[in-house]
């Protein structure tokens, strides 16, 4: 997508500051729980907001693990014409659904096909 036909609120450094931030939260959240549970300490993921349905026989470890480098690789794109469009197919997806999950990878129709499930969107 040339960054001439990208939504221009993905240029604006103001929000893409604030989806730094969120990431590096969410990544800190996450990263606490992994080491709680790799600790054998008592981590749940029942209050944990997971964008991703565990994939059978997945372990909880797995889970944060897969979970973690989601937010890894979200963090790599920001501020790169990759952020805001899907991974797997490309098309653009909207900025406002950055602001709830900058981990956000798919588009809702790749997201369902993927992990049949829907998107809020």
């Amino acid at each position: 997508m040339p960054q001439s036909d990208r939504d221009p609120a993905f240029a604006d450094p103001a929000r893409q500051a604030r989806w730094r931030r969120g990431l590096m939260h969410k990544g800190m959240e996450v990263n606490g729980q992994l080491t709680k549970l790799l600790a054998s300490k008592n981590a749940t993921l029942a209050t944990m907001k997971l964008p991703n349905e565990e994939k059978p026989g997945e372990k909880p470890e797995e889970r944060l693990r897969r979970f973690l480098n989601q937010i890894i690789a979200a963090q790599h794109r920001v501020g790169t014409t990759e952020f805001g469009k899907c991974q797997e197919c490309g098309v653009p997806l909207p900025p406002q659904a950055f602001d709830d999950a900058p981990w956000l990878q798919e588009c809702a129709p790749c997201f369902g096909r993927l992990n049949d499930k829907s998107l809020p969107f």
